[in-house]
């Protein structure tokens, strides 16, 4: 039973709608729950919380299956070749955001911004996150398993990543920023941390960097936590401080620097490691 993370509602193509908000704005939905599609071939899909009630998503409409050309099944089917397909069909049902720039307009910026917190700092996010985190290897230094590296992921627009490239350290991210047209790519960042820093009323927490190109950590590379943001996030800003974490989100340069937004710490963020001494 194939089954994905969102779906467009009444045919609106700009906004497709996670599983879990409509989880969570039910009464929004209730009487409409015929009216969602499928990002990439169109067909009707059907919204369920799941076996146990816990589990959000969209799955085959009855006696309706995908185009034989979609990309939802096609990318399913990766499920097949691991002994844990119940983890990995969580991650290839999970569509991936493409990173794009806001729009000019001060309007526009603030919807958009509301969007990205949704996408990047919802529960989904946390979901996807933590999944991962069980495809690393701990004493190989929280490196990708080799055995998941070339797994594909689904972005919005249709175009695939693999995990591998979705996964990286602040040198590995900054050479996908840099070969971006957008200049910017959603990413899975790993790197050490170091204390959060104050910049007028917003949070700055800097990477460690090093002097060895073998470790990829060269370049300065920060987690940002805007002005807005900062009062929902202000208790959870210790426990990534010093730490070794994995970070879920949209990276770019701009004037400040290289940095990653962070809407909500405890969807985006994982502590792989903490480090008794400061960095």
């Amino acid at each position: 039973m194939t089954r994905v993370s969102h779906a467009y509602f009444n045919n609106n193509k700009r906004d497709p709608v996670c599983a879990l908000d409509v989880d969570t704005e039910y009464h929004k939905y209730k009487d409409k729950t015929d009216r969602f599609g499928c990002m990439f071939c169109g067909v009707k899909v059907q919204f369920t919380r799941g076996k146990e009630h816990n589990d959000p998503h969209f799955k085959n409409w009855p006696l309706i299956r995908h185009k034989s050309s979609c990309d939802i099944p096609n990318i399913e089917r990766q499920k097949e070749n691991y002994d844990n397909d119940g983890e990995i069909e969580l991650l290839v049902s999970t569509i991936l955001p493409r990173a794009k720039r806001l729009e000019k307009t001060k309007k526009a910026i603030n919807v958009n911004r509301s969007n990205k917190a949704k996408i990047y700092g919802g529960r989904r996010s946390k979901k996807f996150i933590y999944n991962i985190v069980n495809l690393l290897c701990k004493q190989n230094l929280y490196q990708l398993k080799p055995e998941y590296e070339d797994l594909e992921l689904l972005i919005e627009d249709g175009s695939r990543i693999k995990l591998k490239e979705l996964l990286g350290t602040q040198d590995e991210i900054i050479k996908r920023i840099n070969e971006s047209e957008e200049k910017r790519v959603t990413c899975i960042l790993r790197g050490n941390t170091r204390k959060a820093q104050m910049v007028k009323n917003n949070i700055k927490i800097p990477l460690t960097i090093g002097n060895n190109p073998s470790y990829k950590n060269t370049q300065n590379f920060s987690l940002f936590i805007r002005w807005d943001y900062v009062d929902k996030n202000k208790e959870f800003i210790e426990s990534i401080e010093n730490s070794l974490i994995l970070c879920y989100g949209e990276a770019l340069t701009n004037e400040f620097g290289t940095e990653m937004e962070i809407f909500s710490v405890r969807h985006q963020v994982v502590v792989l490691k903490k480090y008794k001494n400061i960095l």
